[in-house]
């Protein structure tokens, strides 16, 4: 059986010694980057991905060159 505990750092010791008692084990993982993204991020991500898919992308060059168009060297 997997259990994940999100612990308030004043109970932490409380929940090592039941741990310890119980005789489990604790592991501890690194929360997944993607769950801690904002939602408005993850849809940006998502869209770039399916833009990517349907081969609406554009190369350096292009984006250099539209990027000197709107603005200029003085």
């Amino acid at each position: 059986m997997r259990l994940v505990i999100d612990l308030d750092e004043k109970y932490k010791d409380l929940f090592y010694d039941l741990v310890k008692t119980a005789k489990a084990t604790i592991v501890k993982e690194e929360p997944d980057f993607w769950t801690e993204l904002p939602e408005h991020v993850k849809a940006g991500i998502k869209k770039s991905r399916e833009q990517i898919k349907n081969g609406q992308t554009k190369s350096y060059e292009e984006v250099k060159q539209i990027l000197a168009e709107r603005w200029p060297s003085k």
